[in-house]
């Protein structure tokens, strides 16, 4: 061990403290504190980051169960593992100190090298558990990224869809302007100016979508927006396919505000949307269809984005968020966009989504993915 490890042994009988101090400042990689009451405690897991608590039980006026039972159920210290240090030796102090949370149980008079033994075992194994989470959140950094790759893909196809249409009435306008000044040509004045506004909405949509596709990508803080805003732009960064597969967009949105990150949600509506779009390429249905309901429900904001491309066999429908889990062949998927919007609404909006089948009537089944963002509250 290289890193300082720091250890709060919490006791009210000044010699128990003492002796564990002993024992345990022989390894120089760690850093001893101690309470003498379980109030003092709680305190001093505010100060300093502990890797480990030895804990007594018999301690008044609030008990090491007390003080256990408080760390365990609160969020900034329930990942320090516990291990009772106590002269309670009866089955039913050493099961109840288990259920409450601890990671191990000591019994005084205890053997010095067990003390030290077990208190090498658990602040090794923290050691390992942290590491674990360290590569977990940079696998899922990775993932968020990989997944963004995959959508920006996507999106510059969709651009350059996008792109061919605008283009076209802004060459073709303007070499008729062109034409007609070179052959001395008398165009109509309202005629001429209609043409160039023509020309300027072209080019305006044109740069809007370059602004889209920016700020998709552009690392943002938190942001208030309107979510028929950032619907709508999602909808814009993928218009052309829609249409180049006779796709309609329903909508019902109740405008409301939300305050997060806008482009990571814009990335969310574009994983739904576009394998919305994939089953309904492979669908039979005639009248293709994508409905967007927006609406609030308590203190939520809930977005409802379902299809009419026939459901999601029972048979994967519950493992639709595991992370590369995909149905898709491996060229046209990552099978990473929904585990990473399950991530990003979860964990960047403290919301929740989930998919279910929903009857549409006419022998009609469609997916309907329901994402529940809670709203700011004064």
């Amino acid at each position: 061990m290289d890193s300082k490890y720091n250890i709060l042994i919490v006791d009210d009988d000044v010699h128990n403290i003492q002796l564990a101090i002993n024992l345990l400042k022989k390894n120089k990689n760690y850093n001893i504190i101690f309470s003498t009451s379980g109030e003092d405690a709680l305190k001093r897991v505010q100060e300093y980051n502990f890797d480990l608590i030895l804990l007594d039980i018999i301690m008044d006026p609030m008990d090491g169960f007390e003080v256990c039972n408080n760390l365990i159920n609160n969020h900034k210290t329930s990942h320090i593992p516990i291990i009772f240090l106590t002269a309670k030796d009866d089955e039913k102090s050493i099961t109840k100190g288990f259920e409450l949370g601890a990671v191990d149980y000591i019994t005084k008079p205890f053997f010095s090298n067990e003390l030290v033994a077990r208190v090498n075992t658990h602040v090794q194994l923290k050691i390992y558990k942290d590491g674990l989470k360290s590569k977990l959140k940079l696998q899922e950094k990775l993932m968020l990224e990989q997944n963004k790759m995959a959508a920006m893909g996507e999106m510059i196809t969709n651009i350059a869809h996008q792109w061919k249409q605008p283009l076209s009435i802004i060459t073709t306008v303007s070499s008729g302007i062109k034409v007609s000044k070179e052959l001395d040509m008398t165009m109509d004045k309202d005629k001429e100016l209609a043409s160039l506004d023509n020309i300027l909405l072209n080019a305006k949509h044109l740069s809007q979508t370059i602004d889209d596709f920016r700020d998709f990508f552009k690392q943002k803080n938190k942001t208030s927006f309107y979510l028929e805003d950032i619907i709508n732009k999602t909808i814009n960064l993928i218009n052309s396919t829609l249409i180049h597969n006779n796709i309609k967009i329903n909508k019902n949105i109740q405008n409301i505000k939300l305050v997060g990150f806008d482009n990571e949600l814009i990335q969310v509506f574009i994983n739904i949307i576009n394998n919305a779009q994939d089953a309904l390429k492979d669908s039979n249905e005639e009248h293709k269809e994508i409905n967007i309901n927006v609406y609030k429900k308590d203190f939520n904001a809930v977005i409802e984005i379902s299809d009419n491309a026939g459901g999601i066999d029972n048979k994967i429908i519950n493992h639709i968020f595991e992370a590369y889990y995909t149905t898709k062949a491996s060229t046209n998927g990552t099978g990473i966009g929904l585990h990473m919007s399950q991530k990003i609404i979860k964990d960047h909006f403290n919301g929740d989504i989930k998919v279910k089948n929903i009857n549409l009537g006419e022998k009609q089944i469609g997916a309907n993915f329901i994402l529940v963002l809670p709203l700011e509250t004064n």
